[in-house]
């Protein structure tokens, strides 16, 4: 029931955000919510802020960047099928914080994200460190979620945790979903509990480190 209302929240918001783009930032064609097949989110930072924002503050992160990418060429385009974000904490986080928020700042976004949209073919979540520890404007990221739509239908989103995200990753495989956390997040007592108990269902992987691209 919670999720169904947070999905009819989002649709609400979709269709204010959608208004306010054409107004003010000039959405692409078939930006905005509304349930299209081809729609797609505003390639715009501020605009994709309006949609996710007050979920977001409740988690004390803000979104720092937000853009559509085009995967073939790995740069920003208003046509890109893929939708890379990134939220920094507002106050102080530890290590047991990012740990947490991967997945609290990842159900911030979806499933909605892919509901809302229906040209979105993929997605990607970074939690970037705080401006104390890493004042650059494009910092490497402390964590990053990448999924496809294919994973996100395949997951169980009600209740979703760490221990059954690493499960996924590892049922699924890195091509479409994959999860990524600094050894300081995966030394914390709660990532090491979760992946411990992942590790128990599906053999471990290793997964490189990203990068962190100018979607800003």
């Amino acid at each position: 029931m919670r999720l169904a209302a947070r999905r009819r929240r989002l649709l609400g918001i979709a269709a204010a955000g959608a208004l306010a783009c054409t107004a003010v930032v000039g959405c692409s064609s078939g930006s905005g919510g509304g349930g299209s097949a081809n729609a797609l989110p505003p390639n715009d930072k501020a605009a994709i802020e309006r949609f996710f924002k007050p979920a977001l503050e409740r988690l004390g992160v803000r979104l720092t960047r937000g853009a559509l990418v085009d995967l073939r060429t790995a740069k920003p385009s208003a046509t890109g099928t893929h939708l890379a974000v990134y939220v920094e904490p507002t106050g102080d986080y530890t290590p047991e914080d990012y740990a947490r928020g991967t997945v609290k700042t990842l159900r911030a976004f979806l499933p909605a994200a892919f509901e809302l949209w229906g040209g979105l073919k993929s997605f990607d979540l970074c939690q970037e460190p705080l401006p104390a520890t890493d004042a650059r404007p494009e910092p490497p990221p402390v964590t990053k979620v990448e999924l496809t739509r294919s994973a996100s239908r395949r997951m169980r989103w009600d209740n979703l945790g760490l221990v059954r995200l690493l499960t996924d990753a590892k049922r699924l495989g890195s091509s479409e979903l994959s999860v990524y956390a600094k050894p300081d997040v995966r030394l914390s007592g709660f990532y090491q509990d979760a992946t411990m108990k992942a590790n128990a269902q599906v053999p471990t992987t290793t997964t490189p480190a990203p990068t962190s691209p100018s979607y800003r």
